[in-house]
């Protein structure tokens, strides 16, 4: 039996559930049995062919042989030397993932450990092919589009308002769901579960960031009341699963610690105001406002620590404001890209692009900032110059389909973040109710 494996994907099966269609309706050519035979060190590995023989990144690769066992844990498969996550098994058959960046080469099957290790290549090479594609890791809906919180395996998880996410120095991700509260996936990306559901104080959580150290992680909470709790922290000791309370007032709905000092900054919606933070003295200082009353707006500082993009989203633009070394604070910032009070859809350079409640950005390794502009339903690119471009979706088209970047749909895309060592973003697709990939070389 033959599977249309592009037919899987756009009916939104997150690329786990592939799985169960190879060990179910796959039975005669391809794997026999779902739980198969331990491995045997007694008897020689075999790899008798591997399908398909090309591909990129994110491709499904079944690996055909004798001897594997059914132990995952003591079977690891590299394609050209880069490892490849391993999906499922059974005596006669690995399933894999191609890596990213993974190039053309031999693919080869390790089972065993110690003395009982054994090494394997496969009849011919595996040929690598660049293709930007656009994925799914995690959510779904049922037939009605309805979805709820749920933890478990990756394949079974789902999502109701997936919002902003970021790494810890591990590649945990940890989420934001807005209204919701905090979920967490695990750097295997296998995991998913719940740390803290809001409450107490803690209603609308909006932005994460972490410390330098990563053991302290600053919540931003969006209370619309002046008097309110405006960040919250939790603590690596608690692994994150307490909150307390930092600083009140201040109507926040953005905040950044800085990637090298530590030095957190916030904003204020009600009066349109940025804020430093005095860790020693525990007070607050006004910086600077950057406009009208009613602003909302985020910071997301360059991994450098150079400078910090103000990311306006309810006035669809953004500004930029260099770091002083000297002092220790942000500078007053200048528009940078986007229409001031000016919403729509234009690639161009400076302040003749248009975006449509742009949110939060994640930059790759040259300072290219890639931004989720909401309601144009699409990833823009913003280089260092001002230059900004439409990465992927449609624009204006929302909806929901993997595929090649600009064929690719998102409805209302809230948070991105970059994992530079896999060439990987991973994109909070808020109205989709799932967590979305984006694989680049």
């Amino acid at each position: 039996m033959k599977l249309n494996i592009a037919n899987l994907f756009t009916r939104g099966l997150p690329v786990v559930t592939f799985l169960i269609f190879v060990f179910i309706a796959c039975k005669k050519d391809t794997v026999s049995s779902i739980k198969g035979t331990p491995y045997d060190p007694s008897k020689p590995v075999t790899v008798h062919r591997f399908t398909p023989d090309s591909g990129g990144v994110a491709t499904q690769l079944l690996i055909y042989g004798s001897n594997f066992g059914n132990d995952t844990s003591i079977v690891k498969v590299y394609v050209n030397g880069v490892r490849a996550p391993l999906i499922g098994m059974n005596d006669t058959a690995i399933y894999v993932i191609v890596p990213s960046k993974a190039g053309t080469g031999d693919v080869k099957v390790v089972i065993g450990n110690g003395d009982t290790q054994q090494e394997v290549v496969g009849p011919q090479p595996f040929t690598y092919i660049f293709q930007p594609y656009v994925g799914t890791l995690a959510g779904f809906t049922d037939k009605d589009g309805k979805t709820a919180i749920v933890d478990g395996p990756i394949d079974k998880a789902q999502f109701e308002e997936p919002y902003w996410l970021c790494f810890d120095n591990e590649k945990n991700i940890y989420l934001l769901e807005e209204y919701r509260g905090l979920r967490f996936i695990n750097k295997d990306l296998t995991e998913v579960k719940t740390i803290w559901r809001t409450g107490n104080g803690l209603d609308r959580p909006r932005t994460l960031s972490f410390n330098p150290t990563f053991d302290t992680l600053y919540i931003t909470n969006d209370q619309w009341d002046w008097n309110g709790l405006s960040t919250a922290i939790g603590t690596k000791g608690d692994n994150f699963a307490r909150w307390t309370s930092l600083i009140y007032s201040k109507t926040t709905n953005g905040g950044a610690a800085h990637p090298q000092t530590g030095d957190y900054f916030f904003n204020a919606y009600d009066n349109g105001a940025i804020y430093y933070y005095d860790r020693a003295a525990r007070v607050v200082r006004e910086l600077f406002r950057i406009g009208d009353v009613g602003w909302e707006f985020n910071i997301q500082f360059a991994p450098s620590g150079d400078f910090a993009y103000i990311v306006v989203v309810n006035q669809h633009y953004i500004l930029k404001a260099n770091y002083n070394r000297t002092t220790g604070l942000l500078e007053t910032p200048v528009h940078f890209v986007g229409g001031r009070r000016s919403s729509g859809y234009n690639d161009g350079v400076g302040t003749d692009a248009r975006f449509r409640e742009p949110h939060q950005g994640a930059f790759d390794e040259d300072d290219n900032f890639y931004v989720c502009d909401r309601m144009n339903h699409v990833i823009r690119k913003i280089t260092p110059e001002g230059v900004v471009s439409t990465f992927a979706g449609r624009p204006g088209q929302w909806g929901y389909s993997d595929g090649a970047l600009r064929d690719a749909q998102f409805d209302r895309p809230h948070g991105i973040i970059y994992d530079k060592e896999t060439g990987t973003f991973y994109v909070a697709d808020q109205k989709n109710r799932r967590i979305r990939i984006i694989s680049t070389e």
